[in-house]
């Protein structure tokens, strides 16, 4: 954690204001790709925050609400399966990182970034790979960009049960594979996507 807060502490020796930006969910067969921006106070720092995909599900909720508690500022986008499939799950992605940093109140003057694409932010950009391994403010828009799409895979999983989307969140285990041969594509899976079983 202090290695995460430190690295941010770096960056706002220059700029007031520094905002978090990353996304989840570019691997699923299924789903929205979800983005989130975060903007932490300067003082900011917890042991819960670390890249999504290293927290468990409990943990990952506590550091949500927690996060969503202390920002400045949050906002998240979702970009769904039919946008994907039009333009490509990368600029999906980058769309919706866009489109949250675009509904954000309180404007960064720089924004930390997860990957090595650029968004095409109104702002200075940093991009940083596994950036949410190694930035405070981008490990916070992982989990509050994972915990969104979470929830909505999970209301998802009311709407078309037989693919047990509470048990994947849409991503291409053996399971998942099969139900797909079993009951083809629903109206949430991504057509561009590979669906072989093996």
């Amino acid at each position: 954690m202090n290695n995460l807060y430190l690295f941010d502490k770096e960056f706002r020796k220059k700029y007031k204001i520094v905002a978090g930006i990353d996304e989840a969910g570019r691997g699923p067969l299924a789903g929205p790709v979800v983005a989130a921006a975060v903007i932490l106070p300067d003082d900011f720092k917890s042991d819960l925050i670390n890249d999504s995909k290293k927290l468990s599900p409990l943990k990952r909720e506590k550091a949500f609400f927690l996060i969503k508690k202390n920002a400045i500022d949050l906002k998240v986008k979702a970009v769904n399966n039919l946008i994907i499939d039009k333009i490509n799950i990368l600029n999906a992605a980058l769309l919706a990182m866009k489109m949250a940093f675009e509904k954000l109140s309180v404007k960064p003057e720089i924004a930390l970034i997860d990957g090595n694409h650029s968004p095409g932010l109104d702002c200075k950009e940093q991009l940083i790979v596994k950036g949410d391994r190694k930035s405070i403010s981008v490990a916070a828009a992982s989990i509050i960009a994972k915990y969104i799409r979470d929830k909505i895979m999970l209301n998802y999983a009311k709407i078309f049960p037989e693919y047990e989307f509470e048990k994947h969140k849409g991503y291409p285990t053996k399971r998942h594979k099969e139900l797909i041969a079993k009951f083809g594509l629903s109206k949430i899976h991504r057509k561009s996507f590979n669906y072989k079983i093996k």
